[in-house]
């Protein structure tokens, strides 16, 4: 487990990428290394306060796909803990904000999708190599209102 002064510094370097992706819509702070990243707000499991993070992501279908790699690590970020407990999202990719229906896929679904990820970027397979779980893909369906009139 990481100490608590690293906790901090990862919560404030996590704060500043959000502050500058938001300010700059994206242009600065939207992709790492070649995947583009989107930003991800979920609602804490314990706290029920909006935490923000960002995350690679790929467009696929009208759908967004996230991977919960946090880096090969051997724990799932913790947004990922946030989305099992509240299915309920919405993400900011450049200028717009969406909200978005979470779907947690598993089986040959998240196979195939993780799969994509490997093929799309080339971290993905590095990432799923330094962890013994298995890394959860998730699709976010956006939510379109309700455009009828009562």
């Amino acid at each position: 487990m990481a100490s608590p002064i690293l906790r901090r510094l990862q919560r404030l370097f996590t704060q500043s990428h959000v502050f500058i992706y938001r300010i700059s819509s994206g242009k600065i702070g939207g992709s790492i290394d070649g995947p583009p990243l989107l930003l991800l707000t979920t609602i804490g499991r314990k706290t029920g306060k909006s935490r923000t993070t960002p995350v690679a992501f790929i467009h696929n279908n009208g759908e967004y796909l996230i991977a919960a790699s946090s880096a090969g690590s051997a724990q799932n970020p913790t947004w990922f803990s946030n989305l099992e407990s509240n299915l309920q999202a919405t993400i900011e990719v450049k200028d717009k904000q969406i909200k978005v229906k979470p779907i947690i896929t598993s089986g040959d679904e998240r196979h195939k999708l993780y799969e994509l990820f490997k093929a799309t970027y080339p971290s993905f397979v590095w990432v799923q190599e330094r962890t013994a779980r298995e890394i959860p893909v998730i699709r976010l369906q956006p939510v379109i209102p309700n455009l009828a009139k009562s």
